[in-house]
């Protein structure tokens, strides 16, 4: 139960395509930080990347190890699962370049971050992971009396999504100077405001 509710921060966004030379380096929810079942997770809340306060050259240098790892042609031309062609060896295979890719990419990246920038992360992951025993705690019975009705289920899964997010934040205030709340807070609506104009975007074909 716990595991699927959480899933939502696995790293989908790592394997993005890589920015453009022509566009500024912007380096968008990278997955810095850790779960007790997901060592690379994306951000517990929005915009908290900004916290870290990365530098431009930083940015530039995590755009550069992307482009170099996962990113690069030889990685990005590997057999996906869902590929009709695909056999299991080309998906074993390609799925085992890949997780290494990634840890190199990983590596790379601890090399660029500072040593305040590091430990602001493992006080962040270590706020997250007391939240989700709280919380979990707190809706244990819940889940319980919810197992077997789908609608009350997926009430109490939302329930408990939205209590994980209350606490985290306010874990962050002791955590965060005023300057990294405020950018947070900015992040957090330029990527709210990103959201809502992918969802209105029109599809192609349509």
């Amino acid at each position: 139960m716990f595991t699927r509710i959480v899933a939502v921060l696995i790293t989908g966004a790592l394997w993005a395509a890589p920015a453009f030379a022509q566009k500024k380096p912007e380096l968008t929810n990278f997955a810095f930080w850790t779960t007790p079942k997901t060592p690379h997770a994306q951000a517990f809340v929005p915009g908290l990347q900004a916290a870290l306060e990365l530098t431009p050259e930083q940015i530039e240098k995590i755009i550069a190890a992307q482009n170099a790892t996962i990113h690069s042609p030889e990685i990005q031309a590997l057999k996906r699962k869902g590929d009709p062609t695909a056999t299991a060896d080309e998906l074993a295979k390609g799925a085992a370049k890949r997780a290494e890719s990634a840890e190199k990419l990983f590596k790379d990246v601890d090399g660029i971050l500072t040593k305040d920038q590091k430990a602001l992360i493992e006080k962040m992951n270590e706020s997250y992971e007391k939240v989700l025993g709280e919380v979990g705690e707190q809706f244990q019975a819940k889940f319980v009396a919810a197992k077997g009705n789908a609608e009350e289920m997926a009430a109490v899964r939302k329930e408990h999504g939205e209590a994980i997010v209350e606490g985290f934040n306010k874990k962050l205030t002791n955590i965060l100077s005023t300057a990294q709340k405020q950018a947070v807070e900015k992040a957090a609506e330029i990527e709210k405001k990103r959201a809502a104009e992918a969802k209105d975007k029109p599809k192609p074909g349509k």
